[in-house]
């Protein structure tokens, strides 16, 4: 356990060659120290895998407007962010300071802004060209607001991308709400980062119906 806990209070290191460059750009990601209650704000393993796939395809989300929904430590979003898409990240009030600071430590401008899954959509400025969000299916009973939000900020031609680890319970529950609002697909194992990639992260990819 103390290993568990010493991964998720030190800062993530994470590295990404931008396209045309000939060298790695080194990311800081801090992250919230462990509390009896959990992870308040990690950098997880589906958020990894997801920003190492923007990376394979960096050019073709540049000058995007792209909303990181619940970003946590914001990883996923910085790395957008980086490879020059337009940034809106979003998460609860208490967690607001530590994702703007990850944003402004690494040099990414980025609207970060609260929101409650289900909550008014217009201050979030949509609707947007992406969406994502990452390990989000653990309350069955928040999916109804998640879906509410999702369909609030997209059109038919956003591209929503959702991943999640082993913390899935609600998974059901979300592709069920899906039905009749999302067309839900698989982002394929090789479309992903041969090296940044694991059974037991899903990464799906959603258009509205």
């Amino acid at each position: 356990m103390s290993l568990c806990r010493s991964r998720f209070q030190r800062p993530y290191i994470h590295r990404i060659r931008l396209p045309g460059a000939d060298h790695e750009v080194t990311l800081t990601i801090k992250q919230a120290r462990f509390t009896a209650e959990g992870f308040a704000s990690t950098v997880w393993d589906s958020s990894i895998v997801m920003a190492k796939y923007f990376e394979r395809c960096a050019e073709r989300y540049r000058g995007l407007r792209c909303l990181d929904l619940s970003a946590g430590c914001g990883l996923v979003g910085i790395v957008l962010g980086t490879l020059g898409a337009d940034v809106t990240a979003t998460d609860l009030p208490g967690n607001l300071p530590l994702l703007a600071d990850n944003f402004n430590t690494n040099g990414v401008a980025a609207r970060v802004v609260e929101h409650w899954w289900g909550s008014e959509a217009a201050p979030l400025l949509p609707p947007f060209d992406v969406i994502i969000a990452c390990d989000v299916m653990y309350i069955h009973d928040a999916i109804g607001n998640l879906i509410t939000t999702l369909k609030a900020v997209s059109t038919k031609d956003t591209e929503v991308f959702i991943a999640h680890g082993r913390n899935r319970q609600a998974e059901a529950t979300f592709l069920a709400a899906c039905v009749g609002s999302f067309a839900v697909t698989d982002v394929a194992s090789d479309e992903l980062d041969p090296l940044y990639q694991c059974s037991d992260v899903r990464v799906m990819r959603l258009r509205k119906c």
